[in-house]
């Protein structure tokens, strides 16, 4: 068995939990910051031990706890967010691979995706799904998919819910965030982003949400677009299916009793553009329950071991060779 990675799991240091919650104190950042565990790294060592698990990428939790915040905190948050990730992957640099993340990912920000990726030497950046409504194929965000695209920086896309998700019955994270990822992804395909920035990497948060199940609906409405008038979708050189191929997609689909969705994933993106991704340490037990899962799903997987072992790990190390 080759290295086995957690290729898009998440930490809250708590230095950069405080200083949030001094700029931009909400209910939700104040329940997540009792979960003092998102921070404790000795402590998600001894969990990665016990499952045998060798590395784990970090990106900063959680997304939606930005939502509303004045815009003049972004830059020096940001700045400390980064630090903040970089400094805990250094604490077990064996262990820990980190990802920086630009909340507002446009060109006034691109100093500080150089300084994550040549400063910090962080692995990938993420990004989320719309900032405050404004979605990924907005003009503003350009230059940041220019820049990516020409270095083939990693790009982990984690969604971010819109207001009005309805948070009864935790409708807006249970459905909201699978919603918020398939729009993204398909307005990155549907406005030619995709097809203009042939070497984008972007690894896509739990699975490539509803792409692959609907990838025949998504195919159908695209061929029959001249029947929806003002849709400005354009005429693709391609297929619209092979752009939305060309993600990736993590196994973070909460696997227990759903191998279906693994096997799903496989039939439309391939094995090899599948990483293995758990969330920890959202979930019960502190996210080892979670984690658990989807390692021993991908384990006991009906797939050959040469694919089991590109997904556990290898797909992910073609990505970031230089923090193999």
């Amino acid at each position: 068995m080759g290295m086995i990675i957690d290729g898009f799991a998440h930490v809250l240091p708590t230095s950069f939990a405080e200083a949030l919650m001094h700029a931009h104190p909400t209910d939700e950042l104040r329940k997540l910051a009792e979960h003092t565990y998102f921070g404790d790294m000795e402590n998600r060592i001894r969990i990665l031990d016990k499952l045998g698990i060798d590395k784990q990428v970090l990106t900063l939790a959680r997304p939606s706890t930005w939502i509303g915040i004045p815009a003049e905190a972004i830059p020096g948050l940001t700045r400390l967010a980064n630090d903040s990730v970089a400094a805990a992957a250094r604490r077990f640099p064996d262990r820990f691979i980190a990802v920086g993340t630009l909340l507002t990912p446009t060109e006034e920000h691109l100093p500080e995706l150089d300084r994550c990726m040549n400063e910090l030497c962080m692995a990938g950046i993420q990004i989320v799904t719309n900032v405050d409504g404004i979605f990924v194929d907005d003009p503003r965000f350009q230059p940041f998919f220019e820049k990516a695209n020409s270095t083939r920086i990693p790009i982990w896309l984690h969604p971010q819910l819109v207001e009005g998700w309805p948070e009864k019955y935790i409708l807006d994270k249970m459905f909201g965030w699978i919603y918020e990822t398939t729009i993204a992804l398909s307005r990155l395909v549907f406005s030619g982003m995709m097809e203009q920035y042939p070497d984008l990497t972007i690894i896509s948060h739990h699975l490539g949400a509803m792409i692959p199940h609907f990838a025949g609906r998504i195919k159908h409405f695209y061929e029959f677009r001249e029947m929806f008038p003002g849709t400005d979708m354009k005429t693709l050189r391609k297929d619209p299916l092979d752009y939305f191929k060309r993600f990736y997609g993590d196994t973070a689909t909460m696997l227990s009793g759903a191998g279906h969705a693994l096997q799903c994933g496989r039939s439309f993106f391939g094995s090899d553009r599948i990483i293995m991704g758990t969330d920890y340490p959202f979930g019960p037990q502190q996210g080892e329950y979670s984690a658990r899962d989807t390692l021993d799903a991908i384990k006991g997987a009906d797939l050959p071991a040469a694919e089991k072992e590109m997904i556990l790990g290898g797909n992910l190390l073609r990505l970031i060779k230089r923090h193999a």
